[in-house]
């Protein structure tokens, strides 16, 4: 912005006569911005329009679909054997299930007795299983080593691997577990993976066990997600502690005498530590060094090491200018009682196995939720009255003709500790055998894995056994058609309303954009009347949209050619739908009794009327011709005012949009050198008044 000091000379207000020239010399451009406004308006209503067209065309894509015509009823003669829902478009049947010999049940299986030690003392399933180890009836058994999980984003290029921390390595593979993008892998240590490719269940992934990194024998995409469950020997942790530190945690259910601890003193003396069971199986340990002097102690249940003042000689000493305390850092080897265990469920989507790593740290209830959270689709869960876990598979039926719907098949845990047993004539009492339901449905005797099944798009829900004969008919639903048919007309109606609202809207020519001079004058409200005024009639008698109510009128009012339609039934005045009583609009009305009895006469006929498919527009049903109109009307509309998507280059009135905005540029350059000229000139005349004055000074003074 220039800044301009004028009229020092003359004593004229210079810039207030150069604004009000320039405002003359911006009449012009005044009109081209208006101009430009005006074609903004028309696109935004344009686009309105164009919403409203994309609205009806989803009814009517709905409307082309047979089930909208097709609807059923059904009713079952039973619903407390047998219930039954129908989808639309279902042909009109009738069904008898004469017998139901056994509805499908679930596998079940509960564990032998009580998993408690004690009634009194029953297992606290809130706890962690290392804490409460003792309540339980049965011993349980741990490994040691530590139990991870890591989730890797491949990149292109890069090796895959865990990253194991120097000196750690990997054990149990047997239990490790890797998935790509939710497919799982067999994880080997040795050999050559198979490529799960030609296989899916073949793919196989190497194992480093020293390095951590993961070989497939497929090819890994970039970007994909790898994540992995597996056991190092032991945890390697780095901690930092001042001497104001008293308590660091570790993960709990520590192996006691597994626990070392090393650091460097203030003159960089390597110092190493390890931990010390007060007594056998103590839950408490010491922690010392090779001279036995007690650095503190360590709870192996919760992992929290609680520190006593024998660390503070060897921080470094403090400086009177550090801002930061003395610290150690400590590097912490450990390990963790742990355990495995597998389980294998056969479902509709195959058999499916999974492995489960259970951190001593965690709950019976953690360990429960994942079995409940996996992919083995059972329900597994602990009743603290009869002291018993049961696991139930969600889905009825049989799946696994050969044997038992769910298998245990690793680890000791689920059949020793809890008392899961794989089944066998001496234990059924435990188990709830997994059944199909078997029927007779019209004098055809079969089985299904649910109560629950759908034949020819009907829907049976069985509910109990019975020889009693339980019929089923799927009738025409009248009704829902017509109130189908209704919500066409109203959706229509609703579309022509609004469509000749614009058509007719009044034109007030001299209500034009506001100039930004002309709104400072004006109030927000004042502004917003002003605004409203002038978009009155944007759309006044256009002749796209006005082109689409007549070809709406023409595709409701032609005859239907159909060679199956009923002879009678060929328009929709036949059937009831006609224009309203004002024939100045287009909407429609429905004779509700005449519409009803076409229906109820000829249900085929209707869905011909209006969904009939031919080569020639005449033999094209109502809802087909609508559907081809609508459309080319939003190309038509999409041509001129483009979309939210559209570029300015790509449309009619983008077009001249970009046309209007070369030529405001234009002038507002040719105004900006006019205002400088005006100034430049005003200028001259104040240096020459200036120098008139300085004349007529030096003059003055021989006078005096």
């Amino acid at each position: 912005m220039v800044m301009r000091v004028t009229g020092l000379a003359s004593g004229m207000n210079i810039d207030e006569i150069v604004e009000n020239m320039m405002k003359a010399q911006s009449i012009p451009l005044n009109k081209i911005k208006q101009q430009k406004t005006l074609l903004e308006w028309q696109r935004d209503s344009y686009r309105e329009m164009n919403t409203l067209l994309l609205d009806f065309r989803s009814q009517l894509t709905n409307m082309k679909l047979s089930s909208f015509y097709r609807t059923r009823s059904i009713a079952s003669t039973n619903e407390d054997i047998v219930s039954a829902t129908v989808a639309s478009g279902a042909g009109q049947s009738s069904y008898t299930i004469s017998k139901i010999s056994s509805l499908a049940v679930a596998e079940s299986r509960m564990t032998n007795s009580g998993i408690s030690k004690q009634s009194s003392n029953k297992v606290d399933t809130t706890k962690s299983l290392f804490t409460v180890q003792g309540a339980f009836a049965n011993e349980m058994s741990w490994k040691q080593g530590s139990v991870e999980s890591k989730s890797i984003v491949t990149k292109e290029g890069e090796p895959i691997t865990l990253g194991l921390a120097d000196g750690v390595q990997i054990t149990d593979v047997e239990n490790m577990t890797v998935e790509v993008n939710g497919k799982k892998y067999t994880v080997i240590d040795s050999g050559t993976p198979d490529s799960g490719e030609v296989n899916p269940k073949s793919g196989e992934v190497i194992v480093d066990k020293v390095s951590g990194e993961l070989t497939f024998g497929d090819t890994i995409a970039a970007n994909s997600t790898v994540k992995v469950n597996y056991v190092t020997d032991k945890k390697v942790e780095n901690k930092t502690i001042t001497k104001d530190t008293t308590q660091i945690q570790l993960k709990g259910a520590l192996v006691a005498g597994q626990i070392k601890l090393s650091f460097k003193d203030g003159n960089g003396t390597s110092i190493e530590l390890s931990d010390k069971p007060i007594e056998d199986n103590s839950k408490i340990g010491q922690i010392i060094d090779k001279g036995g002097n007690k650095f503190g102690e360590i709870n192996y249940e919760t992992g929290v090491i609680t520190f006593n003042s024998e660390f503070s000689k060897y921080f470094p000493a403090e400086t009177e200018n550090s801002e930061e305390k003395p610290k150690l850092e400590l590097t912490i080897t450990s390990q963790q009682n742990y355990f495995s265990f597998g389980l294998t469920t056969h479902t509709s989507k195959g058999q499916i196995d999974e492995k489960f790593l259970i951190q001593g740290s965690e709950s019976l209830n953690s360990v429960m939720s994942k079995v409940n959270n996996s992919k083995l689709g059972v329900t597994m869960f602990y009743d603290s009255y009869s002291d018993k876990v049961t696991m139930t598979r969600k889905e009825t039926g049989v799946y696994n003709e050969n044997g038992q719907e769910i298998e245990f098949t690793e680890g000791d845990f689920l059949t020793q500790v809890l008392g899961f047993q794989n089944v066998t004539p001496e234990n059924s009492e435990n188990y709830i055998e997994a059944k199909n339901a078997t029927f007779t449905i019209n004098g055809l005797e079969t089985s299904r894995q649910s109560n629950t099944f759908s034949m020819n798009g009907v829907t049976f829900t069985l509910k109990k056994t019975t020889d009693e004969p339980v019929t089923i008919n799927v009738n025409n639903d009248n009704d829902a058609l017509y109130e189908n048919i209704k919500s066409f007309v109203d959706k229509y109606n609703e579309l022509v309303e609004k469509i000749e609202k614009k058509l007719s809207e009044p034109k007030y020519k001299d209500y034009l954009p506001l100039t930004d001079d002309e709104k400072e004058e004006l109030s927000e409200t004042q502004q917003e009347k002003w605004e409203n005024m002038a978009k009155s009639g944007i759309l006044r008698n256009d002749s796209i949209l006005s082109g689409l109510i007549t070809q709406m009128r023409t595709a409701i009012y032609s005859a239907v050619n159909q060679d199956d339609l009923d002879s009678a039934m060929k328009s929709l005045s036949a059937i009831g739908i006609t224009t309203t009583a004002d024939f100045t609009t287009a909407k429609l009305e429905i004779n509700e009794s005449k519409l009803k009895a076409a229906i109820e006469k000829d249900p085929n006929s209707i869905e011909l009327l209006f969904n009939g498919t031919g080569a020639t527009d005449g033999q094209k049903g109502v809802i087909q011709r609508l559907y081809d109109k609508v459309n080319a009307t939003m190309d038509q509309l999409k041509e001129r005012a483009g979309n939210s998507y559209s570029v300015n280059n790509q449309f009619t009135i983008g077009r001249q949009l970009d046309d209007l905005d070369d030529r405001i540029e234009r002038f507002e350059d040719r105004l900006a050198d006019l205002e400088t000229r005006y100034y430049s000139q005003f200028t001259a005349m104040e240096q020459a008044i200036q120098k008139a004055n300085s004349q007529a000074a030096y003059l003055a003074q021989f006078f005096q």
